[in-house]
């Protein structure tokens, strides 16, 4: 009866060894895991390409304000267009030099207005195309008689339909 009760201890201490080597094992395996997660990391922060700095911003240096009188015309449509405008000129640009060419501007303008209809002009993004269609003409003209476009951006500060 002996030797039969010595073969269960000696079992239950085999599984303790089994046990106790698992979970050696285990912690082993977490630290290798959490050594190699960290130089990982560390490696990862400072072996990876620094992002460059944003340069400070910097507002954009512009020239003067010419206003432009109001035109009133019809659309293709029937309706009628009340519009008035302020041209920014580039850096150097001479409000003298974009003044002087009010009337073929003003002609212009008229023309381009006429095109549009009351429906189209309703969306805002209509209004952006037309700024972009009236900047792009009035650089044309101003382009033709200085030799470069002077006109940065357009402005309207009326805008009425009826």
């Amino acid at each position: 009866m002996a030797t039969a009760v010595k073969k269960p201890e000696e079992k239950e201490g085999s599984k303790s060894k089994k046990k106790g080597g698992k979970i050696k094992i285990l912690i082993i395996a977490l630290l290798v895991l959490m050594v190699a997660g960290g130089g990982g990391f560390a490696a990862f922060t400072i072996l990876s390409p620094k992002p460059h700095h944003k340069a400070a911003f910097v507002p954009p240096i512009v020239g003067p304000l010419v206003s432009f009188p109001s035109i009133t015309t019809n659309l293709s449509d029937g309706h009628l267009i009340q519009i008035t405008m302020s041209f920014q000129l580039i850096v150097g640009a001479l409000p003298a030099d974009v003044s002087a060419l009010q009337q073929k501007m003003t002609n212009t303008a008229i023309i381009d207005l006429s095109a549009w209809t009351y429906s189209q002009l309703l969306a805002p993004a209509a209004k952006d195309q037309l700024k972009a269609q009236l900047m792009t003409s009035f650089n044309a003209i101003v382009k033709q008689a200085t030799g470069k476009n002077e006109i940065s951006n357009i402005f309207i500060t009326n805008f009425l339909m009826q």
